[in-house]
């Protein structure tokens, strides 16, 4: 399986969800898709013993977020910066060589 996948979809759809009107239950797969892509994240360098822990912090922190089982709301505008800075993080794991 191409890993690529676990960076290019949080990307694309954060991007469509922040340009379109999207119904909820869009959000709802989005979230979803997100916590899966922070959870194998969160493994790979895990795996890899990196001395820099900060992303394992980060994706860890990130699923916890995003987790589907116990839901957190927040406002639009919460949900808006909170979006940005997800997509921030995955750009910068889109950078990094060694995952």
């Amino acid at each position: 399986m191409n890993k690529d996948i676990f960076w290019i979809a949080p990307l694309v759809g954060m991007g469509i969800g922040l340009l379109l009107p999207m119904p909820y239950e869009y959000y709802v797969l989005l979230g979803l898709v997100i916590f899966v892509c922070a959870i194998y994240f969160f493994f790979q360098l895990n795996s890899q013993n990196v001395f820099d822990t900060t992303l394992i912090w980060v994706f860890g922190f990130l699923a916890l977020l995003y987790n589907p089982i116990i839901p957190i709301y927040l406002s639009k505008g919460a949900g808006v910066i909170l979006s940005l800075v997800t997509a921030g993080v995955f750009i910068v794991i889109a950078n990094k060589d060694k995952v």
